[in-house]
């Protein structure tokens, strides 16, 4: 028996194959119209105004103006649900940070980011810190840790949200060093730091940004950086790392730029060229670590490793810690 094809095939198949050989020349041409780039927190804050820093030299090298969209709430997962439902055609494009691997960890996401987006160029990234007061008799974290484990649950540590990347690092770190170090939540970064200077907490983890200015003034002491390596600021770069002092804890948050998922690698490879470009200049790096962020560029394939392997690290902390029960025990 011979198949004939019908004509609604054929109409079918022909239009495929035009969208085909369309599909290269609009990325050739790409952009041709502004560019819309998500941002899922508010005007002002540290991510807008990395992004904004970017854009600025980026739009020269794309000949197009991109527009900022700012999208807030949700922990960040207004503007991402709205980045992965766009079209993948590169004209929408969003801000990310570790809230895309960290949120579907703990099961409030309606997408796994991780695999709906595509990734296109790391910005800036930042890992917090474990800070005490100056005048403590703590000069190390080990000192820390040694009374921590001398009085079980007499020392506590402030954090501004269970679960969030600043709660990561010293749970990991009291877990590794078998110490019993409970955490206390605080509504805010200013009310944690009033705790801190005033002695209601032992000691405080969150962004490097908020405790430069205490540290620089000697009221507040540094003992620990979650980072992969220190920074590159001279003041917080004295900071030893968790992991030089022998702890796996690396909960380095990133600034990143993504796109919805199945978007053409030509323009990927368009936006990726135009912020590498940005990313090489004087200008943006000194703005990028005034606002107290390390600029730190990594291309399309580096990110997407990255968040990949955020993801894969921090559900095993999240487990091992108990803060994914913690977290779905206060959700349910």
């Amino acid at each position: 028996m011979t198949f004939k094809p019908s004509r609604r095939t054929v109409l079918i198949a022909a239009l495929l194959a035009s969208a085909a050989a369309v599909t290269p020349v609009a990325a050739q041409t790409y952009p041709e119209r502004p560019i819309t780039m998500i941002v899922p927190f508010g005007p002002g804050g540290s991510t807008d105004l990395i992004a904004r820093i970017v854009i600025a030299k980026a739009e020269a090298a794309l000949g197009q103006p991109i527009v900022i969209e700012n999208k807030p709430g949700a922990g960040t997962m207004i503007g991402l649900n709205e980045l992965v439902g766009a079209e993948p055609d590169g004209y929408t494009i969003g801000m990310t940070t570790s809230s895309a691997a960290l949120q579907p960890i703990y099961g409030a996401a309606r997408y796994d980011y991780v695999d709906e987006l595509t990734p296109i160029a790391q910005f800036a990234q930042t890992a917090p810190i474990l800070a005490v007061q100056a005048s403590s008799d703590w000069q190390t974290l080990e000192d820390l840790l040694a009374d921590a484990k001398a009085n079980p649950g007499a020392i506590k540590y402030g954090i501004t949200g269970v679960g969030n990347s600043s709660h990561l690092g010293p749970a990991q770190v009291a877990l590794e060093a078998g110490v019993e170090m409970p955490h206390v939540v605080f509504d805010g970064g200013a009310t944690l730091m009033t705790a801190l200077l005033g002695g209601h907490v032992s000691a405080a983890a969150g962004s490097p940004v908020d405790y430069k200015e205490q540290i620089a003034a000697g009221e507040l002491r540094g003992l620990v950086l979650f980072a992969e390596e220190r920074s590159d600021d001279a003041l917080i770069g004295q900071i030893p790392t968790a992991l030089e002092l022998g702890y796996t804890a690396e909960i380095t948050s990133w600034t990143a730029v993504s796109g919805p998922k199945g978007m053409a690698p030509e323009v990927v490879a368009k936006l990726e060229g135009a912020f590498a470009e940005a990313m090489a200049d004087e200008e943006v790096l000194a703005a990028i670590r005034e606002l107290g962020s390390d600029p730190v560029y990594l291309d399309a394939e580096a990110l997407g490793e990255r968040m990949r392997n955020a993801r894969e690290g921090w559900t095993a902390i999240v487990t091992d810690t108990g803060i994914l029960d913690l977290v779905k025990s206060q959700t349910n």
